[in-house]
């Protein structure tokens, strides 16, 4: 029987001893109290998030994060159709336990594919925090978040594309981004006119039209697993900055190594910072690759950082398009995701890389 339920509305004490019943560690120590906090309200744009607060029979307090597939119906159509909510469930069935970064410990997951709905109980992470990327990481958030991203790339270099089930660029689903930006650009350009002059636009085309060569690019030569979404919000960082948690592996993929690091880089900080620091960072990146071992040049990781900066684009016109208009801070992050995108390509004269 599915444990999956609409919305956070339908958690309730039963629902959760039921579903927790089988766990050993809530065999031992059931759930005889709780008290549910719907939390996240604008943050994640994939997902309906709530605290539960639980009292054990021994005593004990227990936070469990609770996620569910979100309420927004557009947005809840593009998990859907991009296989976000299977693809997190699967990440924490057969990789978290033994991926070289720390994640929360799952207490259950389900994904149930007859009315494709989703549901994570995972660990809560008291006493950690999570940055805002619309005001942007520090330069401190940001070298720590690049240490946790280095052993994430390099435990699957060159082997990811064995496990069968993580996907690649050229699956069915994810060639829908091609007319899926085709599509959404227009309604994209009308909701953020104001970052959008006449030189973006004109990039904007052209990328457009470049994307179905995107595929082919980004499953050439050697891949490794990438976050794909490894922003400062699915971080989750100690009070000393000295260590990270991440979140929100529903976007996961084989993927060129760099896509994360030019996802964190032009996305999570503001514009002056990211000129100041670039550099640095991507020399921390690559001496962290060859620590391990791993010889990858400077003008390969510019390259594959580029063609990742132009290609996503998807996320400010494909989330931007689709997002909730009555949820102001969800129109206000990918305002500022196009602004930092944008701002990067003509820093970078990142449309070289496609001409």
């Amino acid at each position: 029987m599915t444990r999956t339920v609409n919305s956070i509305k339908d958690i309730n004490l039963k629902w959760l001893q039921d579903t927790l019943g089988g766990q050993e560690e809530f065999i031992k120590d059931g759930v005889i109290d709780l008290n549910v906090k719907k939390v996240g309200e604008g943050i994640g744009q994939l997902g309906e998030f709530a605290l539960l607060e639980t009292t054990r029979e021994s005593g004990k307090k227990t936070n469990i994060f609770a996620k569910l597939q979100t309420q927004t119906e557009d947005m809840d159509n593009l998990a859907k159709d991009y296989k976000f909510y299977i693809r997190e469930v699967r990440f924490y069935e057969f990789l978290a336990k033994s991926i070289n970064v720390k994640t929360p410990k799952a207490y259950y997951v389900e994904y149930n594919p007859e009315n494709e709905r989703v549901i994570l109980l995972l660990e809560y992470m008291d006493g950690w925090y999570n940055p805002d990327q619309i005001k942007g990481a520090t330069e401190k958030e940001i070298e720590v978040a690049i240490n946790g991203l280095i052993p994430i790339s390099t435990q699957f270099w060159g082997t990811i594309q064995e496990i069968d089930w993580v996907p690649n660029m050229k699956v069915d689903y994810m060639l829908r981004i091609i007319d899926d930006m085709r599509d959404y650009s227009p309604e994209f350009l009308n909701r953020f006119s104001r970052i959008m002059n006449g030189s973006r636009k004109a990039n904007l085309n052209k990328i457009v039209e470049f994307y179905p060569n995107f595929p082919d690019l980004f499953t050439r030569g050697t891949l490794t697993l990438n976050h794909w979404d490894y922003r400062v919000e699915n971080l989750f960082f100690t009070p000393e900055v000295d260590d990270i948690t991440v979140i929100d592996w529903q976007l996961m993929m084989a993927h060129l190594p760099g896509w994360d690091l030019a996802y964190l880089l032009f996305t999570n900080i503001e514009v002056d910072l990211r000129r100041k620091i670039y550099t640095s960072c991507c020399r921390q990146y690559l001496d962290g690759l060859g620590k391990e071992g791993i010889h990858f040049l400077e003008e390969d990781l510019e390259r594959n950082m580029m063609l990742s900066l132009l290609a996503m684009t998807n996320f400010p016109v494909i989330g931007g398009a689709n997002a909730d208009k009555e949820n102001e801070r969800s129109i206000k992050l990918f305002e500022v995701l196009g602004e930092r995108i944008f701002s990067a390509i003509e820093d970078y004269d990142a449309m070289k890389f496609i001409s």
